[in-house]
């Protein structure tokens, strides 16, 4: 029994052995017949994805040839309508004593008085928009130039003479009198253009004719505000194509072949390309060119009324669901136009202050600068539906449009008195106030008016006048300077510190303060909005 046993015992491991070695022996099988699928697979997915293959640096080659033939077919194209303008600007000729003697040119004189101030020279750029001779460049080019001399492509010199110029644009028309018809440039929709298009500058940088630079269109209207710090009649387009002086009233170029820009400024802190330079869209410079050609001068629309921004806290105050239009701080109840003084447009359509402008036109206000476009780019006697929003509701004034006054425009005087004989009183704001004097104490004062420092005005009788900001305070950075005064606040009138502190004690830190305020030396346009948070 032990024998069979253990011949059983081993017999059943041999036919455990031969079952591990077909198991073992199976699994390699279904691994290597795994592996030939995806072997198979793979060889099948290359040689059909090979077949739609491209060659890369074939593909980008001809790309890289076919932008180089457009810019190539460009220049060709454009750079006979681009021209040099170079201008002499004479020196103020010195006083000679009335005792001196004619003298001949390179005589002793000149060592005697000293060698004359030299000329000032100055290099730009234009385009040639008519055959005719009308040359589109820049205002900065030829301003106060004595003499303008115009270089075209075949390298003629032709005297230029200046048909019209506006300093708000920065633009200007010189007219040649050309032998022969030129070659004019043809203009393009610049509203069309995207950021990201390739774009070219042909101009004289450094007085290097002709020169031909590319980039793209970096960033659409760009508020010339952001610019200059100051409101003014436009959007520029952006580009990082190098752009240098003298390439000033040089036109941009789209790949079109078509100018679709005046180059005028760069950003820089070089004084020299710093990667980004501003165009003034064709679209504006030919409305101006035409205004130029015809009447030598630009007549923008007027309305009359002074806007200020809408600031989040003024939006909150007045009950506006978002930060937009324009608020009316100042309305001119007449002003001066061709030596006559006339109702303003503003006064006359019933506009107010404190009134905000939410359309134009039908065209939605987006701040007080996008309104001062719209107004001045109206032609003049246009009967223009104006929506604004007063004292929680909405309504619609029909404004005839007037022509903008020139720099000698008068409106009525305000001024304002004020007396720091008070004692101040200071506030959490970072501002000292006191009381304006009544008129009886103006009159019984031993010191006259212009000895307060400021001027009196029987239309300020109340508010609180600005003795003392502290620096860096929330005051100082809103900017409200001394002598301001505050007339109301959140739209309360102020009569005196007492009023001004109870309404100033109502409001929890983070609260919107809007401060109406009257400051004397913008007079014409005293009243101004001075928005910020109580701290």
């Amino acid at each position: 029994m032990a024998g069979n046993d253990s011949s059983q015992h081993g017999s059943q491991q041999q036919v455990e052995e031969l079952i591990r070695r077909h198991r073992r022996s199976s699994r390699r099988a279904t691994l290597v017949a795994v592996a030939a699928i995806f072997l198979a697979l793979g060889v099948v997915a290359g040689v059909w994805l090979s077949r739609d293959a491209k060659p890369a640096k074939a593909d980008d080659g001809e790309k890289s040839t076919e932008l180089s033939s457009a810019f190539i077919e460009i220049a060709r194209r454009v750079e006979p309508a681009v021209v040099n303008i170079s201008t002499v600007t004479q020196p103020a000729q010195p006083l000679r004593p009335q005792n001196e003697f004619q003298m001949p040119r390179n005589s002793i004189d000149q060592f005697q008085f000293g060698p004359s101030e030299p000329a000032r020279r100055g290099n730009g750029s234009g385009v040639i928009v008519d055959p005719q001779g009308y040359i589109l460049t820049n205002h900065h080019v030829i301003v106060g130039a004595d003499r303008i001399k115009v270089r075209l492509y075949d390298g003629t010199e032709i005297p230029g003479k200046v048909i019209g110029s506006d300093r708000e644009t920065d633009l200007a028309v010189v007219k040649i009198e050309p032998s022969a018809p030129l070659n004019a440039a043809r203009f393009g929709n610049s509203e069309k253009m995207r950021v990201g298009d390739w774009v070219l500058a042909i101009g004289s940088p450094f007085g290097f004719d002709q020169t031909v630079t590319a980039g793209i269109i970096s960033a659409k209207e760009r508020d010339s505000s952001e610019i200059y710090k100051k409101n003014g009649f436009q959007y520029f387009l952006q580009t990082d194509a190098a752009v240098n002086r003298g390439n000033s009233g040089g036109p941009l170029i789209n790949l079109s072949g078509e100018v679709i820009g005046i180059n005028t400024l760069i950003a820089t802190s070089t004084g020299d390309y710093n990667g980004i330079s501003f165009a003034l869209p064709s679209s504006d410079a030919i409305a101006i060119y035409k205004q130029l050609v015809k009447q030598g001068r630009v007549i923008r629309g007027f309305l009359g009324a002074l806007p200020e921004r809408v600031t989040p806290q003024i939006a909150k105050i007045y009950g506006l669901s978002s930060a937009r239009g324009a608020i009316i701080s100042n309305v001119s109840e007449t002003v001066e136009v061709d030596g006559s003084i006339v109702e303003s447009p503003a006064a006359k359509a019933g506009l107010k202050q404190n009134d905000i402008i939410v359309e134009f036109r039908g065209d939605r206000i987006k701040d007080d600068a996008d309104l001062v476009r719209r107004v001045a780019s109206t032609p003049v006697g246009t009967t223009a539906p104006v929506k604004i929003y007063r004292d929680g509701r909405e309504m619609t004034l029909s404004v005839v449009i007037g022509r903008r006054p020139g720099r000698d425009v008068t409106v009525k005087p305000a001024a304002v008195v004020a007396s720091s004989a008070n004692d101040p009183r200071k506030e959490n704001l970072g501002i000292s106030i006191g009381n304006l004097p009544s008129q009886s104490a103006l009159q019984s004062s031993s010191k006259s008016v212009s000895q307060l420092s400021l001027e009196g005005d029987p239309e300020v009788t109340k508010g609180v006048v600005v003795v003392r900001v502290e620096p860096g305070s929330v005051a100082d950075d809103a900017e409200l300077r001394v002598n301001d005064i505050i007339e109301a606040i959140n739209r309360e009138p102020v009569n005196d510190k007492e009023d001004f502190k109870q309404v100033l004690n109502r409001l929890k830190p983070g609260d919107p303060i809007v401060l109406q305020v009257y400051r004397e030396k913008l007079s014409p346009n005293p009243h101004i909005f001075i928005s910020l948070n109580k701290p």
